[in-house]
C-alpha cells in the first residue's frame, strides 16, 4: 500500500551487510572506513569529528526523535547530542513489547504531538525490529515451532503456512527450511503491520502529506548467502520513498543504482539544507522528481567485522546485471563467522553435505571459505549459484569490474586499495589480517573489561549497606 503511494527503487543496496555498520553508513553519509565504525562497537566521543544526519537537522531547527536501536545507529551511546527524544529508555522502563505493531502507532502519534508543541518540523528515526530473528512461530534456541516471548499475544495479521512457501533458490529445498521461511515471511508481515501503523498515525495526526517518508532495511535476509555476505541477497534493500508533491505515486525506479550512503545528502537536498563536507554519498532527490542522473551504474558494498569481532574484509561491485566480489580474507584456511550459521538453513546445508550431497558440500565449502574473487551474472543467476570468475567467456567483464572497484576504492580513500592492487601478494595480505585481528582483539578485551566493571558496580549497588553497632 505504501509503495502504491510512493516511489520504489528496484536497484537499491545498502553498503554494509550487518546491522551497526550499515546503520552508521546511513546516519553518517560515510563508508565504514571513513566513519571508523566497521563492526559492532561504538567510538570514543572525541573520535567522532563529523556530524550525523539528525545532528545536522537539529542544528537547522528540526525536532529530532528516535524509537528503536539508538545504540545501533549512531557512533557512540548515549547519543543525546543528536536527539531531543530517545524513546528507547521509556519502552524498556514500561516493559513494552517492541515488536507489537500497535506501539508503532502510539509512539508515532506521541512523537508528532511532542514536535507540534515545539512548533518545529520533525525528524523521526522509527526502527522496526522485525523481521530480525527470532522469527514469529519459531522458537529461537530450539528452532522448533512455537512462540517466543515477544510473540505471545502478538501475531502478525497473517501467519504463513509452510505449504504456501517458495524457498529462495540459494537455500536448501527441505521441509525444515520451508518451516523457517514460513516463520520468516510471517515476521515480515508483522513488519508490514508496523509500518502500516506508522503511516496511519501520521495520517491521523494530520501530517502525512507534509512528511517525507524513507523506508528501507539495514541489510538482506538473515540467512546463509544473505546477511553478512556481499552477495545480492545480502545487500539488496526495498528502498521506497514518498516526497509529497514530488514523487509520483506508484512509480518504480529501474534506471539508477542507489546506495544507502546517498540518503543523507538526499534528505538535505530535499529540505534545502546546505550539504555537509566529505560525504561519500550523492543526492538522488532529482530522481525522486522524475529526472535522470548519469554515472549511477553500480554500488560498492563492503564487509569488515561481525558481532563477535571476527575480521573478514570484503569488497564488492554490484551493477544491474553483475556482481564482482573480492574476499581479501579468503586463504583456504580462514573460516567465515556469521550469526546466520545458527539458522535451520545452515544446519540443513551441513546435514546434506555430511550425507554426501556434492552440490551442498560445494556450497557449504564456498560459504565457509569463499574464493579470493567471485563473479556472478545476476541477470540470469540472481541467487549467485554459478561463479564465473574463471570462465574465459567472462574474462573481459572480470577485468572491467576489477577496474571499477579499484577506481571506487581510490576515490573514496579505501585503506584496502593498495592491498587490492597487490592482491597476489599473500605476505602483504596476511600482515594486514594479523594487524586488524589484533585491533579487534583489543576492542574485545576492552569491552569485556567494561562489562566486568559494570557488573561489579551493579553488584555493589545491590548489596545492603552494613552498619556497625556500638558495643557498651
Amino acid at each position: 500500500a505504501f509503495a502504491a503511494d510512493a516511489m520504489r527503487f528496484n536497484y537499491a543496496h545498502v553498503h554494509a551487510t550487518s546491522c551497526i555498520p550499515s546503520r552508521n553508513i546511513i546516519s553518517s553519509g560515510k563508508y565504514l572506513y571513513n566513519s571508523g565504525l566497521e563492526g559492532f562497537y561504538q567510538l570514543p566521543k572525541e573520535q567522532v569529528t563529523f556530524r550525523t544526519l539528525p545532528e545536522v537537522l537539529k542544528a537547522n531547527g528540526y525536532f529530532t526523535m528516535i524509537r528503536g536501536k539508538a545504540h545501533h545507529s549512531y557512533p557512540y551511546v548515549p547519543y543525546k547530542r543528536a536527539f531531543d527524544i530517545i524513546f528507547d529508555d521509556e519502552l524498556k522502563e514500561k516493559k513494552l513489547n517492541i515488536r507489537q505493531p500497535k506501539t508503532f502507532y502510539d509512539y508515532t502519534k506521541k512523537g508528532v504531538e511532542a514536535a507540534k508543541k515545539t512548533d518545529k518540523p520533525f525528524f523521526y528515526s522509527m526502527d522496526i525490529h522485525d523481521p530480525h530473528t527470532p522469527y514469529y512461530g519459531l522458537i529461537k534456541k530450539k528452532l522448533t515451532p512455537g512462540l517466543n516471548k515477544e510473540d505471545e499475544s502478538n501475531p502478525p495479521s497473517r501467519v504463513f503456512k509452510a505449504e504456501e512457501i517458495v524457498i529462495p533458490g540459494f537455500l536448501p529445498q527441505t521441509e525444515k527450511v520451508r518451516l523457517e521461511m514460513a516463520a520468516y515471511y510471517s515476521t515480515v508481515r508483522r513488519a508490514d503491520d508496523s509500518i502500516g501503523n506508522v503511516i496511519q498515525a501520521l495520517k491521523d495526526s494530520g501530517v502525512y502529506d507534509e512528511t517525507i517518508i524513507i523506508f528501507l532495511s539495514d541489510h538482506g535476509i538473515p540467512e546463509p548467502f544473505g546477511k553478512t555476505t556481499n552477495y545480492y541477497n545480502g545487500s539488496h534493500t526495498p528502498l521506497t520513498v514518498r516526497w509529497p508533491g514530488r514523487t509520483k505515486a506508484g512509480s518504480v525506479g529501474n534506471d539508477h543504482m542507489i546506495g544507502s550512503v546517498d540518503i543523507f545528502p538526499s534528505v538535505l537536498d530535499m529540505l534545502g539544507i546546505k550539504q555537509e563536507a566529505d560525504l561519500d554519498g550523492r543526492s538522488f532527490a532529482s530522481i525522486l522528481k522524475g529526472e535522470k542522473q548519469d554515472d549511477r551504474d553500480y554500488v560498492v558494498t563492503m564487509y569488515e567485522e561481525n558481532v563477535g569481532g571476527n575480521r573478514q574484509p570484503t569488497r564488492s561491485i554490484i551493477t544491474k546485471d553483475f556482481g564482482y566480489i573480492y574476499n581479501l580474507w579468503s586463504d583456504g584456511e580462514r573460516k567465515f563467522a556469521s550469526a546466520t550459521k545458527g539458522t535451520l538453513a545452515c544446519k540443513e546445508m551441513d546435514r546434506l553435505a555430511k550425507e554426501g550431497n556434492a552440490h551442498w558440500q560445494a556450497r557449504l565449502d564456498l560459504y565457509n571459505h569463499r574464493k579470493p574473487e567471485e563473479l556472478y551474472n545476476y541477470h540470469i543467476d540472481p541467487h549467485a549459484l554459478k561463479d564465473l570468475s574463471e570462465s574465459p567467456e567472462y574474462a573481459a567483464k572480470m577485468q572491467e569490474l576489477r577496474q571499477t572497484l579499484a577506481q571506487a576504492m581510490k576515490a573514496s580513500g579505501d585503506p584496502l586499495y593498495s592491498l587490492f592492487k597487490e592482491r597476489e601478494n599473500e605476505e602483504l595480505i596476511q600482515a594486514h589480517l594479523k594487524k586488524v585481528d589484533g585491533e579487534s582483539d583489543v576492542r574485545k578485551r576492552d569491552a569485556a573489561y567494561s562489562r566486568s566493571g559494570r557488573a561489579k558496580a551493579d553488584k555493589k549497588k545491590k548489596q545492603p549497606s552494613k552498619t556497625k553497632k556500638n558495643k557498651k
